[in-house]
């Protein structure tokens, strides 16, 4: 039941994707209205998949990564849906669905799990936290991508479409700044309780994970990014580049996660 219901889901985000895309282009208020309403019957079918496959399970459907991503995708979806229709980013999900799009993907079960899955008390709070810090991030790399896609507009001095419908600089600015804000003390509280939980699961907290190790190399890009713009000023172009670098790392760290060999569930 949950993997007809998820397929469904994730079919639904193709749709919402391929819609908010098109507004972005055409800005036609029809198609708006469509990519909110494909958005919102997408993350019905996937709420449904995800309580059938805790149902199923008996427990929580975190224990894997591919769990966790696609409760990621369902945050980052309701997120956006609350985002939009609070500050009125009417072009927020053409840039946020088809990242959700593609975690939606990973999600689902189509191979076998790499490694064991995740068990105990302290990793239902780990992977919480981290979740919560995924989805801010996710955030922070949409505002940094509109923010360059309006500053070249404004550079260009013939502004193209995109022009109007995108925020102002200093909008989108605020975006990246409060989301890394709000994501990075999630983001490092949760590895903190994930390197208390590897010392007593693994034995060691210096066991080695590709997961785990990239995580880091994502934190250092993230900490330096933060410490840049609350103690060295930067700002606009700068920032928005190293939050992009930042979700890089950690779309790598997720890969690294799902597709090799570790300890943590793939």
């Amino acid at each position: 039941m949950h993997q007809t219901l998820l397929t469904l889901a994730i079919i639904g985000y193709v749709v919402a994707t391929g819609l908010a895309l098109a507004y972005l282009v055409q800005r036609e208020e029809l198609l708006h209205r469509l990519a909110s309403l494909a958005t919102l019957a997408a993350w019905v079918l996937h709420t449904g998949a995800l309580l059938a496959l805790a149902i199923e399970l008996g427990r929580p459907p975190l224990a894997s990564l591919p769990e966790a991503l696609s409760v990621a995708v369902w945050v980052v979806v309701v997120l956006e849906m609350w985002l939009e229709r609070r500050y009125g980013l009417s072009v927020l999900g053409a840039f946020v669905l088809p990242v959700a799009l593609a975690f939606s993907l990973q999600s689902t079960p189509m191979r076998p799990l790499i490694g064991q899955t995740l068990s105990g008390a302290w990793v239902w709070v780990h992977i919480g936290l981290a979740l919560v810090g995924i989805a801010a991030l996710v955030f922070n790399f949409a505002g940094a991508l509109m923010y360059l896609l309006q500053e070249r507009q404004l550079r260009a001095k013939r502004p193209g479409a995109l022009y109007y419908t995108l925020p102002a600089l200093a909008t989108l600015d605020r975006l990246t700044y409060r989301t890394l804000a709000l994501g990075f003390p999630f983001l490092t509280t949760g590895l903190l309780l994930g390197v208390l939980w590897a010392g007593a699961a693994w034995g060691s907290v210096f066991a080695f994970d590709p997961l785990a190790f990239l995580s880091y190399v994502a934190w250092a890009v993230y900490a330096a990014t933060l410490a840049g713009r609350a103690v060295g000023g930067w700002h606009g172009r700068r920032a928005a580049y190293f939050a992009i670098l930042g979700f890089a790392a950690l779309a790598i760290t997720l890969g690294a996660g799902l597709f090799l060999p570790g300890k943590h569930g793939g």
